[in-house]
């Protein structure tokens, strides 16, 4: 039985009102920040946006019926009014039209039924909740960002759907969007003795955990650039991140990582659920390394995921993942248009609105599967033309025939974007040039510069000519340069806020608004405080990980130099999972073999994994965690704590958009 029960709706109500505080308070703090500063559109940029007016059909409606066909119910918004109002007005010469109509759009949100059986919450999280009806319960597809939000969501549809039990819980794909509120739908011990299914992609702890961990901190840091949270709402801050919406309706923070309990493992399998048929077909290695589709042959309807919402996407965001496979994305819609498409009536995405109707899902289907292959061609087309990856960048265009497809422009990734990720993926980050392969760091380089252009105040006069010319992008990077010379130069701060924020005016894509417009309040703001963020992972995270793998992170945290020729062996055993693993520091990396002990140990240490993970988090100290009995160890205690004090400390806020320290 799911532990979403007849009391969620009144526990939801309280905690929003809690949540309601915190978000108006946030939103008021940085509202007046920008409000203070934030400048009107030059009347290029306003002619620019006003222009998109007459490029594309505005007049079709088709997507605003989709997005609100089968709509019953909303839940209010946490705030306590409705931040994203102001996009009911006509687009204002601060934001790109065909970004803020894609934003009109995501701003649809609630409870949708998309056919007899299957119902869609969307806009109440980052992603979207699907939950198909069976004989006796409900099985969900996607659990949103956390459990409150999860439980709002199913509180929404209970208000209106009978009140049954979750029978199975389906992962789509490996992104924490899609899976973090789980322990609201299926209680862990229920996910872990089988009796609720917990079905997912074959792969995806391994690929869960790796995209968590590895670069966690820094992802972090450019994932506020990405999403702009930290910009005010408004039109002239930002309007969405680009397949969405950024508000959730009721708590957002963690909750336990649920495991899945089946995995599939073959191209396409079936699984029969509550008298439901469900076909999983794997599409490995595209908008995440473990995905599938889902198609319910009852229904005639298809989930593709995010392989094909209403937007090109990344291919590489600007956060940092690894580089997706654009060929392998192109495959796998190929392969359900061919395996579906002569049955399909209705598709949905796992974030967006539905499309309806066989000769549309087709369509649909055929331009996404033909926009990827011809970005990952032409790219590839043009490498082996020895063309680089800006090159590539600045010559490639929309497929033929596609350039008025509201559903392919790039809101949430960019050709552009996307051209260079492809180079990277099978050229890497070098572009052939040797002037480029051990090129001067960024401030050294910029110094350089700088000083052959005639200083600073020479180079921002320039400049300024620039910016009067509207070379917004030119300016911005000039005024990088000098920034990385000389960080304190005010002339070049204001100037590059300038031309960052005209820039952001201008970009249909919402990554590229929200980096823009956040550059400009940080340039002319200062970035917020770093602090201390000991483990750049969360407990949540470290509870589902191997120990092999917690020790892989840790050895990202090692720092190397320091470390020096120093070696130090230990074994490890962990009495509570019996768990054990030999653990060698030597030349600065730190590598292990689980399930054996090295046989001349410099220290054996016994504990239980809660206190291990306790001392990873910071909860404690390892010294207190020995002193308290936590923490055995045999033999020379002091090359535990030697090789623990070599575990750095990341920071958060740390600069991006001028130079470190």
């Amino acid at each position: 039985m799911s532990p979403v029960n007849k009391n969620a709706s009144r526990v939801t109500v309280r905690l929003w009102r809690l949540l309601a505080v915190s978000c108006a308070v946030a939103a008021i703090g940085a509202g007046a920040a920008r409000a203070q500063d934030a400048k009107p559109a030059e009347p290029d940029v306003a002619r620019a946006n006003q222009a998109v007016q007459s490029q594309l059909s505005f007049a079709d409606r088709q997507d605003f019926d989709d997005a609100t066909r089968g709509y019953i119910a909303t839940l209010p918004d946490p705030s306590g009014q409705d931040r994203f109002a102001f996009l009911k007005s006509a687009a204002p010469a601060t934001a790109n039209p065909s970004l803020w109509r894609e934003a009109q759009l995501d701003a649809i949100n609630g409870l949708f039924k998309v056919t007899d059986g299957v119902y869609q919450i969307r806009g109440l999280s980052v992603a979207a909740m699907t939950i198909v009806e069976g004989k006796t319960g409900v099985i969900v597809i996607d659990s949103l960002a956390s459990p409150g939000e999860a439980g709002a969501a199913l509180a929404l549809y209970f208000a209106h759907r009978p009140h049954r039990p979750v029978k199975a819980v389906i992962y789509s794909h490996n992104h924490s969007d899609h899976y973090s509120g789980a322990s609201t739908l299926v209680a862990p011990a229920d996910a872990a003795s089988g009796k609720v299914k917990v079905i997912a992609p074959t792969g995806f702890m391994p690929a869960l955990i790796e995209e968590a961990s590895v670069a966690a901190n820094l992802g972090n840091r450019r994932g506020g650039f990405q999403f702009g949270a930290a910009l005010p709402v408004g039109a002239q801050g930002t309007l969405e991140y680009g397949e969405g919406i950024v508000v959730t309706r009721g708590p957002n923070g963690p909750g336990p990582i649920v495991p899945p309990n089946d995995l599939i493992q073959k191209p396409v399998e079936s699984r029969t659920i509550d008298g439901v048929t469900f076909v999983f077909q794997l599409a490995l290695n595209s908008e995440a390394p473990s995905e599938m589709f889902v198609y319910l042959p009852q229904k005639h309807l298809l989930d593709v995921s995010e392989d094909a919402t209403h937007t090109l996407h990344n291919l590489l965001p600007i956060r940092g993942t690894l580089v997706r496979d654009a060929l392998s994305w192109s495959k796998a819609l190929n392969q359900a248009l061919d395996r579906f498409g002569g049955d399909v009536q209705v598709m949905i995405n796992q974030h967006q609105w539905p499309v309806w109707g066989n000769m549309r899902v087709r369509a649909s289907l055929e331009d996404h599967r033909d926009l990827y292959k011809y970005i990952h061609d032409q790219t590839v087309r043009m490498m082996n033309q020895g063309l680089g990856p800006t090159d590539i960048a600045e010559k490639l265009t929309m497929p033929p025939g596609l350039e008025q497809e509201w559903a392919l422009r790039g809101y949430y990734g960019t050709l552009s974007q996307d051209a260079k990720a492809v180079y990277q993926r099978y050229a890497g980050w070098y572009d052939g040039n040797p002037a480029n392969l051990h090129a001067l760091p960024p401030a050294e380089e910029a110094g350089k510069l700088v000083d052959y252009m005639g200083g600073a105040d020479a180079v921002v006069a320039h400049a300024r000519a620039d910016f009067t010319a509207g070379n917004y992008r030119w300016v911005a990077q000039i005024m990088d340069q000098v920034l990385f010379a000389d960080p304190a130069n005010k002339a070049a701060r204001d100037l590059a806020a300038d031309a960052f924020e005209q820039m952001g005016y201008l970009a249909e894509a919402a990554p590229w608004r929200n980096s823009y417009l956040l550059a400009a309040q940080e340039l002319r703001h200062g970035a917020p405080a770093p602090r201390r963020a000991v483990p750049a992972i969360s407990a949540e995270l470290l509870q589902v990980m191997t120990i092999g793998q917690i020790f892989d992170y840790l050895g990202t945290r090692i720092d190397g130099p320091r470390a020096g020729t120093s070696k130090i062996v230990i074994n490890w055993r962990f009495t509570d999972t019996k768990e054990s693993l030999a653990a060698t520091l030597a030349h600065g990396a730190l590598t292990w073999i689980d399930g054996k002990a090295a046989s001349n140990p410099d220290a054996t240490v016994t504990t239980t994994r809660p206190v291990f993970e306790s001392v990873i988090l910071g909860q404690r100290s390892l010294a207190d965690a020995t002193a308290q009995g936590g923490v055995a160890i045999a033999g020379n205690a002091n090359s535990v704590s030697d090789l623990w004090g070599l575990l750095v400390t990341f920071t958060t806020n740390f600069p991006l958009v001028a130079p470190a320290g």
